[in-house]
This record gives C-alpha cells, structure tokens and sequence, in this order.
C-alpha cells in the first residue's frame, strides 16, 4: 500500500478545496505561495493517491422532496461489521456508512428523494435483508449547519434515466 502521508502544503490545499472545489489552481497557488504547475501536480498526487477525490456536493435541505436520514445499527456479531457495512454500501440510496464505537455499531446517511412515506418501504425492502442485524433506529435529519451531501453514486428517483 502506498504511503498515505501529506505534509503542510498538502493540507492547506485540501482545506482550500474543501472551502470551494472549484477553485483555481492560480488562485491555490496564490494563496499558498507556490506555483500554479506545483498545485496541479499535488492535485493529482492527492487523486491518484486516494487521499482527495474534488466532487459536486448537494444542499438536500435545499431541494425540494430531499430529505437526509442517519441510520444507527447494532450488528448482533462484531465480525460482520464489514459485511454488513459493504451490504448498505449496495443500497441505491445509501451515501455513506461507517463503523462506530459506542452504542450502535454503525451509522449511515440515507438520501430520500421520495418522501418521508420512502423509509417504511426502504426498511421493509432493503433494510430486512441485512445478515446480522440486531436492531436499526433511524433518524431523520431536521437542521443542520454547513450540511453538504454527496449524492451516492448509484441512487435512482433523482434523474430520470
């Protein structure tokens, strides 16, 4: 595995990006104090890397219809934490999913484009499949600040297709 390690530079570039992604490479460099060639080039060390991926984020509490849910789930056998992490990961409108410490053993952001009548179908259809879960809770995200949202790649009801 390659070194994941960033220095200085790296980090104020990241945090600049993660202000506007679409910032300028001479404008990076500017404020940096490096040259515009020299961001390019950490730019895509970062991608290549896997330590930075630049994409288009959503404000769901901006759009009409969206709605974001945070579901907490207790796995009945800490050996399938993975397995179960990499079966919500599958779920059209799954964004993320992690593994946690605490009460529940993993949270996941769910994207509802459909409505709030879409998590009784999203639990009885997709949720009841999961091997291994003890007990899910959802939440369903009222307000927040500073809340972007990667649309998960494979979700359907957004576009027509």
């Amino acid at each position: 595995m390659e070194d994941k390690k960033i220095d200085d530079l790296d980090r104020k570039l990241i945090k600049l990006l993660s202000v506007d992604g679409r910032m300028p490479a001479k404008e990076i460099a500017k404020n940096i104090g490096v040259s515009a060639p020299t961001i390019q080039s950490r730019v895509r060390s970062l991608i290549e890397r896997g330590i930075l991926k630049v994409a288009g984020m959503v404000n769901p509490f901006r759009v009409k219809g969206m709605l974001v849910a945070i579901i907490a789930i207790r796995v009945d056998d800490n050996g399938k934490m993975g397995q179960v992490i990499d079966q919500l990961m599958e779920f059209e409108n799954v964004a993320w999913a992690i593994a946690v410490t605490g009460r529940y053993d993993i949270f996941a952001e769910v994207v509802v484009t459909e409505g709030i009548e879409w998590m009784f179908k999203f639990y009885e259809e997709q949720m009841s499949k999961l091997d291994g879960v003890s007990h899910a809770e959802s939440f369903m995200v009222t307000h927040t600040r500073r809340k972007w949202t990667l649309l998960p790649p494979q979700i359907k009801g957004w576009i027509s297709e």
